[in-house]
């Protein structure tokens, strides 16, 4: 797992809270920002959902956003049915909310069981700037039917996978410090209270 994700216990939403994020993201899926990318030779291809501030549920959100001791921002970010993403690592980019690493909580379906893995790779050859000759090797998959929120390195090669024919949502607290520091802090019981 580590360096690229860890599972983490004590933090989650109830059932409840799972349950009305849940609606709320599908009653209000077609406002999200979507952004998308053509398939490349590997099939891989990006078709993503993003919950604009404007209707992000933070008042549900805070159930787990507050106990954090460390700042966080909150998004919801989901993928079309039958979406194999794009390996990539996360940008910095100035305007938005920090994205060095990310705590993960999936959402939308509402089983753990079918929840699509997020996959984590090496560059074995290549540059990613030459994508199509690239070559990734498969390094650790979560396991969501495990139940439990994972802290992602976002520094790392990447993708989610939604290969069912319904949505995929996560909430998601983001943050700038380094996927080293975040686990160090949850190793110390000071992730959150």
């Amino acid at each position: 797992m580590e360096p690229y994700f860890k599972y983490i216990e004590g933090i989650d939403f109830t059932p409840e809270t799972r349950k009305k994020l849940a609606d709320n993201i599908m009653s209000n899926r077609e406002n999200y920002f979507r952004s998308g990318t053509k398939e490349d030779k590997f099939g891989f291809y990006d078709w993503n959902w993003f919950c604009p501030r404007n209707l992000m549920p933070r008042d549900l959100m805070d159930e787990v956003g507050k106990r954090f001791n460390i700042p966080v921002s909150y998004e919801i970010l989901g993928q079309t049915p039958f979406t194999n993403g794009k390996i990539h690592i996360d940008k910095k980019i100035p305007s938005n909310p920090p994205r060095e690493t990310l705590i993960n909580f999936p959402i939308y379906p509402l089983s753990n069981d079918i929840f699509e893995p997020t996959n984590f790779f090496h560059l074995e050859s290549g540059t990613y700037v030459d994508y199509d000759n690239a070559v990734f090797k498969l390094k650790a998959q979560t396991d969501y039917s495990l139940g439990l929120p994972v802290i992602f390195n976002l520094q790392e090669f990447h993708n989610a996978v939604n290969n069912r024919d319904d949505y995929r949502f996560s909430c998601q607290f983001t943050t700038d410090l380094t996927f080293e520091e975040i686990v160090n802090i949850y190793n110390q019981r000071e992730l959150f209270v």
